[in-house]
């Protein structure tokens, strides 16, 4: 479930272990189409999970979304020549989801608040005493992330997750994707690994937390900008 997106590194959790997915988008030629430009779609009405994968490998842009707000629902046709937002808004029509983060060439989906939802996803809204811990994790991850410099090198986009035990430190990491190079997914990881937030998770936090990074990240680490706090969006 999406709980907050923190400018370049969008923060979701997911209660117990319910999988987030990544659709792939590794698989165009020519990396990730631009936010204007058209592209040509031929995506017939299907499960919503597999036209995600289409449409990811079709557009280059990763979509990240908690895999049990795919369960039963159905993508519309996408037939015809689009930018990736104006398709991917078509393809979601009538699934009750909406994209709730953009990044250059990532997007986290959530459920639209305006859509009629069963109740657990309605409880998916981030709760307020969170906040500060999501701004302790998104600060500590930003400093690991500066602080290496096969990441700093290359403009990346990933999506990991990971828990955080009751001392403050991440136990558990998976990537959920790949930067396309297996030395920098590795420095992502071991970031991440060796992570500790300072403090333990407050009650009721769900978990796992899982991060879409994008290549605006970067650009922040030098200097003043990468002390300084990423604006959250929401």
């Amino acid at each position: 479930m999406l709980r907050r997106a923190l400018g370049v590194i969008a923060g979701v959790a997911a209660a117990g272990a319910t999988p987030m997915l990544g659709a792939a988008a590794q698989e165009r030629p020519g990396g990730a189409a631009g936010p204007t430009q058209p592209i040509l779609f031929d995506l017939p009405a299907q499960p919503l999970e597999s036209a995600l994968e289409s449409y990811s490998v079709a557009s280059g842009w990763q979509v990240v979304y908690n895999a049990r707000l795919a369960i039963g629902r159905r993508s519309t046709e996408v037939k015809g020549s689009f930018t990736p937002g104006a398709a991917l808004a078509m393809l979601l029509t009538g699934t009750g989801l909406t994209p709730q983060y953009k990044a250059t060439d990532g997007i986290l989906l959530a459920p639209d608040p305006a859509a009629t939802l069963a109740p657990d996803e309605i409880a998916d809204d981030v709760d307020p005493s969170f906040n500060a811990y999501y701004g302790l994790i998104q600060s500590r991850l930003k400093r690991a992330f500066c602080a290496s410099a096969p990441i700093r090198a290359g403009a990346y986009r990933i999506a990991l997750g990971f828990w955080i035990g009751s001392s403050g430190a991440v136990t558990q990491m998976a990537l959920l994707g790949s930067t396309g190079r297996a030395d920098v997914d590795e420095s992502f990881g071991r970031a991440v690994r060796s992570l500790s937030v300072g403090a333990p998770p407050p009650a009721g936090f769900a978990q796992p937390v899982v991060l879409l990074v994008t290549p605006d990240l970067v650009s922040q680490c030098g200097g003043a900008a990468a002390a300084a706090p990423i604006r959250a969006a929401r």
